[in-house]
C-alpha cells in the first residue's frame, strides 16, 4: 500500500498568482510578496525569488524541493526545517519549462529590525547576522541590538543546530556561509535562520547554483572545494566572530581573542576549526555539544525510565493517573485514542498526570528535548460505559374530596356521682387540716390533707369516715388530740 502522494516539484509562473510589492533585490535575483498564494504543505506567507536574466541555476533547484517534501513523512523535522532556513518549496517553471525562479517562505517579521539610518529616517530590513560583529557601543548609538554574552552562546548554538541538522539529517552542505546569509533575532530566546539556500549542495552531487565564498570567510583550502569540511571552517569564524565583537571582528581569524568567552575546551575546538587539519575540525554536532553545556542545558537525548498507571479498567468519565519519571527531557507529551493531548514540564524528572481517557486503548508518552525523544506506550485501559439514572418528571392525580355536611350533635354533660351530704359549715376556700391523737397506741396520725373547694368541706378521722370538722371542733377533742387548720 503507497503512502500518501508527495507534493509537486514545479509550478508554473501562472500559478504563482499576482506579484505583490519587491521585499529584496539583489545582483542575481528579486524577491516578490505572493499575497494570495496558499499551499498545503507550506504553513505561511510565500515568496517568489525571480532570477535575473542569465543567473538562473542551470540545473534548477528541483533536486532541494525534493530534499524538503521528502520530509513530508517526519513532521517534527519538516519544521524544524521550515523554522530555520530558507527552504526552497516548490521551482517555478516559465512557460518554456524553464527554471526561472523558486517560491519560498517569507522570513517571519520577527527577524526584521527598523535600522535608523544617518538621514534620521528608519528603513526595516531583515536583522542580518552582521549586526553580531559590531562593537556593542556602536549598536547602541545605531540603534541595532546588543546581546548579552548569554544571548551570544545561544545564538551560536542555534546557527550551529541549523548546521547540524543540514550536515547531519539532510546531507547536505551548505557552502556560502557567513554573516549575509543568515538573519537573527532576539526574544524569548535569540533564533538564527540560514537564508539563500538555492546554492546548497547535496554532498555528492553538483550543484544548482554556483556555491560562493563570502569576502572574509573563504576557506584554506580555496574557493573550488567547498563542502562539509568548508562549512565548519566557516561555523568556526562564526563563533569566533559573534563572541568577539569589535572594529576588526568581521575579518577576524585569531582564536586567541575568544579568550575570556570561552573556557579552555571551547578554545581549543575553535583553534582546531579555524587553524587544525581539515580533518579534525569539530563537527556542528561536536560543537552544539560543547555550546548546550555551556549554556547549562542537557547534552543527551531524553530517556523514559518510568510509566506506570495505576488502573486499566476505569469507567467513562473517571481518571487514571498516570506517574512518569525520566532523564534529560524538556517535556513529557501523553496521547492516545480518545485521551485528550497533554504536554508537561519534564524538570523535575519524574510526576504524576490525570488523564480521562474515554475509549478503551493505550496511552504514548513521549520525553523530547533538542536532541531527540523516547517513548513508549502503557498497557491497555479498558472504559466501559455505567448504566446513569435519571429523574422523570411523572404527573401526580388530582384528588378531589367532596365537602361533608357538618351534623348537630347534641350537647354532652358531665355526669358526676353525688357527694356526701353534711352539715354545712363556712369554711376557707382551702383549708389544710391536720389531725393528730396524742395516745401512743393509736398509731401514727395521718398525713396532713389537703381540703380544698367550696364548702362544706370534710375531714376524714382514723376510721376512715368523714367528719364534719365544724362538730369536731365543737365536741372539744381532749387536750392529748391536736387539731390544726390551716388556711
Amino acid at each position: 500500500m503507497s503512502g500518501p502522494a508527495l507534493p509537486p516539484l514545479d509550478m508554473t509562473v501562472d500559478e504563482l498568482g499576482p506579484l505583490g510589492a519587491v521585499l529584496g533585490s539583489g545582483g542575481q535575483a528579486v524577491v516578490y510578496e505572493l499575497p494570495t498564494l496558499s499551499l498545503p504543505d507550506a504553513q505561511g506567507r510565500l515568496v517568489y525569488k525571480r532570477y535575473k536574466s542569465g543567473r538562473a541555476p542551470s540545473g534548477g533547484v528541483g533536486r532541494l524541493v525534493n530534499v524538503r517534501r521528502q520530509l513530508g513523512a517526519d513532521p517534527a523535522k519538516l519544521t524544524f526545517l521550515d523554522a530555520t532556513t530558507a527552504w526552497p518549496v516548490r521551482q517555478v517553471l516559465d512557460r518554456s519549462s524553464t527554471a526561472c525562479g523558486l517560491v519560498m517562505l517569507r522570513i517571519a517579521d520577527s527577524f526584521f529590525h527598523d535600522l535608523a539610518l544617518p538621514s534620521g529616517t528608519t528603513t526595516n530590513i531583515p536583522m542580518s547576522a552582521q549586526f553580531l560583529f559590531i562593537p556593542p557601543d556602536k549598536a547602541l548609538r545605531g540603534g541595532t541590538p546588543t546581546p548579552t554574552p548569554s544571548e551570544r552562546l545561544t545564538i551560536c548554538r542555534d546557527f550551529t543546530a541549523t548546521l547540524a541538522f543540514l550536515h547531519g539529517e539532510l546531507n547536505v552542505a551548505f557552502g556560502d556561509i557567513s554573516h549575509s546569509n543568515a538573519v537573527f533575532w532576539i526574544g524569548i530566546e535569540p533564533t538564527v535562520m540560514f537564508i539563500d539556500c538555492d546554492a546548497v549542495r547535496v554532498v555528492g552531487s553538483g550543484t544548482a547554483a554556483p556555491q560562493l565564498n563570502t569576502p572574509d570567510w573563504d576557506p584554506p583550502e580555496g574557493p573550488d572545494a567547498l563542502g562539509k569540511p568548508t562549512d565548519l571552517y566557516k561555523l568556526g569564524l562564526f563563533v569566533l566572530r559573534c563572541l568577539t565583537p569589535d572594529n576588526n571582528c568581521s575579518v577576524n581569524r585569531d582564536p586567541a581573542h575568544a579568550r575570556g568567552a570561552l573556557d579552555a575546551a571551547g578554545l581549543q575546538m575553535l583553534t582546531a576549526a579555524i587553524r587544525g587539519p581539515v580533518d579534525q575540525r569539530p563537527s556542528a554536532a561536536e560543537w552544539l555539544r560543547y555550546l548546550r553545556r555551556a549554556l547549562g542545558e542537557t547534552l543527551n537525548p531524553p530517556t523514559l525510565t518510568q510509566v506506570e498507571l495505576d488502573r486499566t479498567i476505569v469507567a467513562a468519565g473517571q481518571p487514571v493517573t498516570l506517574r512518569w519519571s525520566a532523564q534529560d527531557a524538556d517535556t513529557i507529551e501523553f496521547s492516545g485514542v480518545g485521551v485528550a493531548p497533554l504536554s508537561v514540564p519534564a524538570a523535575p524528572g519524574s510526576g504524576t498526570v490525570e488523564l480521562h481517557p474515554s475509549r478503551t486503548g493505550t496511552i504514548l508518552a513521549v520525553a523530547r528535548n533538542p536532541l531527540g525523544e523516547d517513548g513508549t506506550r502503557t498497557a491497555p485501559v479498558a472504559v466501559f460505559d455505567v448504566a446513569s439514572f435519571h429523574d422523570f418528571p411523572v404527573p401526580m392525580p388530582t384528588l378531589e374530596i367532596p365537602r361533608s355536611t357538618p351534623i348537630d350533635l347534641p350537647p354532652i354533660a358531665p355526669v358526676l356521682p353525688p357527694l356526701p351530704t353534711g352539715i354545712p359549715v363556712p369554711v376557707p376556700a382551702q383549708v389544710d387540716v391536720t389531725a393528730m391523737w396524742g395516745e401512743p397506741d393509736n398509731g401514727p396520725p395521718p398525713e396532713p390533707l389537703d381540703l380544698g373547694g367550696p364548702p362544706p368541706v370534710f375531714g376524714f378521722g382514723r376510721s376512715g369516715l368523714p367528719i364534719d370538722i365544724a362538730a369536731f371542733m365543737a365536741a372539744a377533742p381532749d387536750p392529748g388530740s391536736d387539731l390544726k387548720v390551716r388556711s
